[in-house]
């Protein structure tokens, strides 16, 4: 059990980088090990996880952590669940039939994902939006074995379609409106303003918003593990497996939120910069329109949702939604737009 413990801290303590960090305690994984040794006792004791094992790993951990600044990111902290949602959801997604695969140019969708990554909820959004069938792999952040076909490449999302890997969101998703028909049909009638438009609120999203809510999501350690919780329902990984990205992820965004992002960016205040840019997006990019696109969503309308949804259960997606009663009525007329999920699996994003 104690090997077992310091092989895990030493795991979680040493993909050191992710967050740009130069200098790492050498001894990180040897102080990590007393904190996961309930993780290790238990996956090896029973094949159910305690609940009480992960309220002492926790504490064990908690006065650990900072000690260890900004330098302790595993690799699964790319699981960047930097997202905020700006409304409550109100009556569940009208249900609608993906799109006949036959009636598409291609025969094969799959995408290669973090569940909460908001990244990949960009994606979703889009495949979701215009009825595109497409399965789901869910990438062990710390293994990232799903992703052995992907030599040079090692970020999410990617999509892989009929053989073809696409990779980046953004570009996932103009490849996307190239290729399948109802997109397409939406491109050709964006005037060269329109055009203009959304493209340089897509650029904020990736730019600014997601680096301002960032903070928001990982504010305290509670929320941090809240963050990680559907590691222990998505995706084929063994038990142990899944304790380990839980835990160390939660440990490694937490400090990379409070110690890299926020000084980074600028933030003091990450709540109240987070609402005023809530208000400029309704105000500036929505304006008097249901959509940034105007009667109808565009990439950039789907960009801000995938990045909502991402966190919709989130403390921050509540507070958000209370605070900025606009963008909550932008979110509720976006969810009816973009209807249910099309992934083959069933599964509700």
């Amino acid at each position: 059990m104690r090997a077992a413990a310091f092989a895990l801290g030493r795991r979680a303590a040493g993909a050191a980088g992710a967050a740009g960090a130069s200098a790492f305690p050498s001894n990180a994984g040897r102080a990590l090990a007393p904190a996961l040794a309930p993780l290790a006792h238990h996956a090896t004791a029973s094949s159910g996880f305690a609940t009480s094992a992960v309220a002492r790993a926790r504490a064990a951990l908690a006065p650990r952590a900072p000690s260890f600044g900004a330098s302790l990111a595993v690799a699964s902290c790319a699981i960047a669940t930097s997202a905020v949602a700006a409304g409550v959801a109100g009556a569940p997604a009208r249900a609608k039939e993906a799109v006949p695969i036959a009636s598409l140019p291609f025969s094969k969708v799959t995408l290669y994902q973090y569940d909460v990554c908001p990244f990949c909820n960009k994606v979703k959004a889009m495949l979701d939006f215009h009825g595109v069938p497409y399965d789901v792999v869910e990438v062990n952040p710390l293994t990232k074995s799903e992703m052995a076909f992907s030599k040079e490449y090692k970020k999410v999302p990617v999509l892989v379609v009929d053989g073809t890997q696409i990779n980046n969101s953004g570009e996932i998703m103009r490849w996307l409106e190239d290729r399948v028909p109802s997109a397409t049909k939406l491109k050709t009638k964006k005037n060269r303003a329109a055009a203009e438009k959304e493209k340089r609120w897509m650029s904020w999203v990736d730019d600014r918003f997601v680096h301002v809510v960032t903070p928001n999501i990982y504010r305290t350690w509670t929320e941090a593990f809240s963050s990680f919780d559907y590691i222990t329902e998505r995706g084929n990984f063994n038990f142990f497996e899944r304790q380990a990205v839980r835990l160390s992820g939660a440990v490694s965004m937490y400090l990379i939120a409070h110690n890299v992002l926020k000084k980074r960016h600028g933030i003091e205040d990450e709540r109240k910069e987070l609402y005023a840019d809530l208000e400029k997006w309704t105000r500036e990019a929505v304006g008097e329109t249901p959509f940034c696109g105007g009667a109808r969503p565009n990439l950039a309308d789907l960009a801000v949702f995938g990045v909502m949804r991402a966190v919709k259960t989130f403390e921050t997606f509540e507070d958000a939604s209370t605070h900025v009663p606009r963008a909550r009525e932008w979110y509720r007329r976006m969810e009816k737009e973009v209807g249910a999920a099309s992934r083959s699996d069933g599964i509700q994003n």
